[in-house]
C-alpha cells in the first residue's frame, strides 16, 4: 500500500508552527503584494553575478506510514564567500528602527530550513544565513546575519518537522477511519424517494468525470442528502479531498449540519464546520480586529494551535454554537479560529462567497485550488449575488469627507485625490437635464489615478487615530473593491456613470458573471448546482457558467399532483399601468380563494406599494378578517415573529401580505396546515431600472434574449419560489393561484413544470369558490 504523501511549503510549515502574538487588521491589498515582488527582484539583480536567485530547494522526510516533502524557493544564494550564503528577502512597510535581529521567529525559521535543505543537498559543512529586510517606500534596507553547523540546523529543522509531524498523524488517523467508515455507511434512509437515486448518481458520476452538474430538484426530492451522501462516498474512493457546501440562508446550513448528523449515525466518521461571517461570529459589540479593542485577538496567535487541536479531538461536526463555545474556552477570535480548523475538516459548510468573492474568498484553499467538490445549494440566487461580487462603484461624496485633513498633513494623499476629483468634476460635464446616467468607455486613466490614491491611503489609514479609522477603513475598501472589479473588466461589464443630485457615481457593472464564475469553479474538481427552482435549466447553466460537457438534470416533484390545485386568472393586468383597474379585483380574488377553507394564507405582491393598495381596499371591504402585513426591513427575530402566526390548526382563517421575492418567499417551511394557500400577483419581473436594463441590452446583443434573461426568467422564478411554499410534504394539500393575464402567453406556459400542467383557467372569483369547494370537499 502506498503511504500517504503529504507536500507543504516552508513557509506554511513554519507560519503554522511558530505563529505567534495579536491579530492586526492588516489592508493587505494587492497593490503591496506587487510591490514586494519588484522589490525582491531589483534586490536579487543587484546582488551580483555570484547572487543565485530563486533556487528551488525540497526535502523529503519519510516515516514508518507517511512521507512529508517540505519545499520551498530561496530568494538568493551566495557561493562565492567564505561561507556559502542563504538570502531571506523581506518587504515590509514596518519603520526599519522598530526591526531588529529578533524580529521575527518565522523569519528565522524560514531561512535557517532553506540553510538545511541546501547543506544536506551540497555537504557543505556550515552555512550563513541572512534576513534583508526592505521598506516598501523608502528601499532603504537592513540585513542581520548568522552562521549556523550542519549539525545545528538539522536538529532544528527536524524538530519542527515532528511537531508538524503530530498534526499529519492525526489527519491521516482521521482520513482511514473516515474511509473505512465510508466504505460500509449504507443510504442512511429504508429507501430512495422519487428521483433521489437519479440524482445521486448524476452527482456521483459528474465528480468522478471532473465535470459540472446542473440539477432541478423539487421540494421533496431530499436534495440535501443527495448531493453530499454521493459526494462524501466520492471523497473515500479518493475522488476529492474536500467538499464545500455553498448556500446563502442559514436554514439550508442547518440541513447541511442535520444530513451529515443523520449519515453519522449510521456509522460516518466525518468532521465539518461552519463557516459565520466575521461579524456574525464576532464575540464583540463592533468588529475592530486589533489587540486594543478586544482581547479575543490580543495573544490569539499563542494560543489558537493548541485550540484547534482541542477542537478536532473532542469534536466532529462543528456548528456555529460548538465554535463559538471553544472560542470562549481558549479565549481567541472565533472568526479566525473557523478559518484554522476549516484546513482540517472534511466538509466546510459555508456562504457563497468564501469561494467565488473576488475580496473575501478562501485564499487558504483556493490560490491555487485543489481537488474540491462544490456543492451549490439554492444555486438560481448565485448569479445576482455574483453580479454584486463582481460590480463595484465610487462616488465623489465618498471621496470629499476628509479631504481637508488630506490638504493639511497628507500631501501625497491629497495630492492623488485631486486627480482623482478632478475626473469626477468633467464626468459632471457629460450630463445636461434629460437624462441623469450615461454609458462610457472604460476610464482607464481615472483606474491609475485611484490605485495611486489607494496606495497613499494606506498609509494613511494606519497611521490615524481610532476614531476617525473606521470610515477611512470603510474608503478604503471601497476603493480596493473598485480596483478589483477594474481588473476583471472586459466585454461582460458596462461602465456608467450616473448623476444622484449633487453627487456623480461611477459604475463598472458585471452585466453576465458566468465567465468569472468558471473560472472559480475551475479552482476545483467538480461544481454540482442545484435548487428546487432551476428551470429553464439551459437558462442556468448559461448564466452560471456551464460549459457544453456539463450535465443537467430535471427532476419532477415526487409529491402527487392532484395534491396542488392550480389556478390562472388571465382576465387581469397587473402591469404597472393597469394596477389602479385591478385593486378590487384582486381582493375579491383574495377573499374567493380563502372562504373555501379555514386555514393560513400567504398573498405575494411584486411591490410594497402595490400590496398596500390591495390590503386597504380588503381590509375596507372585509374588516373583520384575520390579516397580518409584511413591513419594510423586518430584521430576524421580526421574520421568525411573523412566521409564528402560522398555527397549525388555526382556529381562524388568517391572511398574511406580503411582497414576492422578499424574506418570505423562500427558505422558509410551513408544512401540513401551517400554510392552505397562496395567491400570486403578477409575473414578478424585476423592478424596472437603469441596471436592469443595461443587462437586457447585454444579453439582446449577445443572444437576442434580453428580456428573457433580464426580466422575464428570473421574475418567473420568484413565482416558483413562491409557490413552493405551499407543498412541503407528500401529504401537504393546498392550491396556488396566479392573477395575471400573461400567466397564459406561450412563452409562460413553455415554461412551466411538469406539474404545473394541470392549472384550471378562472375568469372571476366564483370560479375560484366552486373550484376550491370541490377540492376540499375531495379531500381524502
Amino acid at each position: 500500500m502506498d503511504k500517504y504523501q503529504v507536500r507543504i511549503s516552508v513557509r506554511n510549515m513554519v507560519e503554522f508552527l511558530l505563529q505567534s502574538g495579536d491579530i492586526n487588521q492588516a489592508l493587505g491589498c494587492s497593490k503591496a503584494l506587487q510591490q514586494g515582488t519588484l522589490i525582491h527582484r531589483r534586490l536579487q539583480a543587484e546582488a551580483g553575478s555570484d547572487y543565485r536567485s530563486e533556487v528551488r530547494l525540497s526535502y523529503e522526510v519519510d516515516f514508518d506510514d507517511f512521507i512529508i516533502l517540505i519545499e520551498g524557493i530561496a530568494d538568493g544564494i551566495i557561493t562565492g564567500g567564505e561561507l556559502p550564503l542563504i538570502d531571506e528577502i523581506k518587504s515590509t512597510s514596518a519603520p526599519l528602527d522598530i526591526i531588529d535581529e529578533n524580529y521575527s521567529t518565522v523569519h528565522w525559521a524560514q531561512a535557517k530550513c532553506y540553510g538545511w535543505m541546501y547543506l544536506y543537498q551540497t555537504g557543505a559543512p556550515m552555512v550563513t544565513v541572512r534576513l534583508t529586510y526592505c521598506h516598501s517606500e523608502s528601499n532603504e534596507v537592513k540585513r542581520f546575519s548568522k552562521s549556523f553547523s550542519y549539525d545545528e540546523l538539522k536538529e532544528f529543522f527536524f524538530n519542527l518537522v515532528e511537531q508538524y509531524a503530530v498534526w499529519i498523524r492525526m489527519k491521516i488517523q482521521h482520513i482511514n477511519d473516515r474511509n473505512k467508515s465510508i466504505l460500509c455507511m449504507p443510504f442512511p434512509f429504508p429507501q430512495y424517494r422519487l428521483g433521489q437515486r437519479r440524482l445521486a448518481a448524476e452527482v456521483y458520476y459528474s465528480i468522478r468525470d471532473g465535470r459540472s452538474l446542473f440539477a432541478q430538484a423539487p421540494t421533496g426530492t431530499g436534495k440535501t442528502i443527495s448531493v453530499l451522501f454521493p459526494s462524501i462516498k466520492a471523497m473515500g474512493q479518493g475522488m476529492g479531498e474536500k467538499i464545500f457546501y455553498l448556500t446563502a440562508k442559514t436554514l439550508t446550513r442547518q440541513a447541511a449540519e442535520h444530513a451529515i448528523s443523520i449519515m453519522s449515525e449510521k456509522g460516518l466518521i466525518l468532521r465539518s464546520i461552519t463557516l459565520t461571517a466575521k461579524d456574525k461570529a464576532c464575540f464583540m459589540d463592533t468588529t475592530v480586529c486589533n489587540p486594543a479593542d478586544c482581547s479575543y485577538a490580543c495573544g490569539h496567535y499563542d494560543r489558537v494551535n493548541n485550540a484547534v487541536f482541542d477542537i478536532l479531538q473532542r469534536e466532529r461536526i462543528i456548528t456555529r454554537e460548538i465554535l463559538l463555545d471553544y472560542a470562549r474556552k481558549h479565549h481567541i477570535c472565533p472568526f479566525e479560529y473557523s478559518l484554522d480548523i476549516s484546513l482540517w475538516t472534511d466538509c466546510i459548510i459555508c456562504d457563497y462567497n468564501h469561494v467565488f468573492d473576488p475580496r473575501v474568498y478562501l485564499r487558504r484553499f483556493f490560490d491555487p485550488g485543489g481537488d474540491y467538490i462544490l456543492l451549490i445549494d439554492e444555486a438560481h440566487n448565485l448569479a445576482e449575488r455574483a453580479r454584486k461580487m463582481y460590480s463595484a462603484d465610487l462616488s465623489k461624496q465618498s471621496l470629499m469627507k476628509y479631504r481637508k485633513e488630506w490638504k493639511q498633513s497628507a500631501p501625497d494623499v491629497y495630492r492623488e485625490f485631486s486627480a482623482v476629483n478632478r475626473w469626477f468634476i468633467n464626468a459632471r460635464k457629460m450630463f445636461d437635464k434629460s437624462y441623469d446616467a450615461k454609458v462610457i468607455d472604460f476610464p482607464s486613466e481615472l483606474i491609475v489615478h485611484v490605485e495611486k490614491f489607494t496606495g497613499a491611503l494606506e498609509k494613511f489609514v494606519m497611521e490615524s487615530p481610532l476614531s476617525i479609522r473606521n470610515e477611512l477603513l470603510e474608503l478604503f475598501f471601497a476603493c480596493r473593491a473598485f480596483l478589483m472589479s477594474a481588473s476583471f473588466f472586459d466585454e461582460r461589464f458596462i461602465c456608467y456613470v450616473i448623476r444622484e443630485g449633487s453627487d456623480i457615481r461611477l459604475r463598472l457593472l458585471c452585466a453576465d458573471p458566468s465567465y468569472l464564475l468558471q473560472k472559480a469553479c475551475g479552482k476545483g474538481r467538480s461544481a454540482v448546482f442545484f435548487s428546487g427552482t432551476l428551470q429553464p435549466l439551459e437558462f442556468y447553466k448559461s448564466i452560471l457558467g456551464g460549459r457544453a460537457e456539463d450535465r443537467t438534470l430535471c427532476l419532477t416533484s415526487p409529491f402527487p399532483s392532484e395534491n396542488l390545485c392550480l389556478m390562472i386568472a388571465g382576465n387581469i393586468s397587473t402591469r404597472y399601468r393597469n394596477r389602479e383597474d385591478s385593486y378590487e379585483k384582486i381582493a375579491e380574488y383574495i377573499k374567493a380563494a380563502i372562504e373555501a377553507k379555514n386555514g393560513n394564507y400567504m398573498v405575494f405582491f411584486p411591490s410594497y406599494e402595490y400590496m398596500m393598495n390591495v390590503y386597504s381596499i380588503y381590509v375596507s371591504s372585509w374588516p373583520g378578517d384575520y390579516t397580518i402585513v409584511q413591513h419594510t426591513d423586518m430584521n430576524d427575530v421580526e421574520r421568525e415573529g411573523f412566521l409564528d402566526f402560522f398555527e397549525d390548526t388555526p382556529e381562524k382563517t388568517m391572511i398574511a401580505f406580503v411582497v414576492m421575492g422578499g424574506i418570505f418567499s423562500e427558505g422558509i417551511d410551513l408544512i401540513g396546515e401551517r400554510l392552505s394557500g397562496a395567491v400570486i400577483v403578477g409575473v414578478g419581473l424585476p423592478q424596472l431600472s437603469l441596471e436592469r436594463n443595461l443587462i437586457s441590452q447585454y444579453y439582446q446583443s449577445a443572444n437576442g434574449q434580453g428580456f428573457e434573461y433580464a426580466y422575464m426568467l428570473p421574475g418567473l422564478n420568484r413565482v416558483m419560489q413562491a409557490a413552493g411554499r405551499v407543498i412541503r410534504t407528500s401529504t401537504d394539500r393546498g392550491f396556488v393561484l396566479l392573477i395575471d393575464d400573461r400567466f397564459l402567453h406561450r412563452r409562460y406556459l413553455d415554461q412551466y413544470p411538469a406539474e404545473w400542467q394541470h392549472y384550471h383557467r378562472v375568469y372571476n372569483s366564483r370560479d375560484v369558490s366552486c373550484i376550491l369547494h370541490d377540492f376540499w370537499n375531495n379531500a381524502g
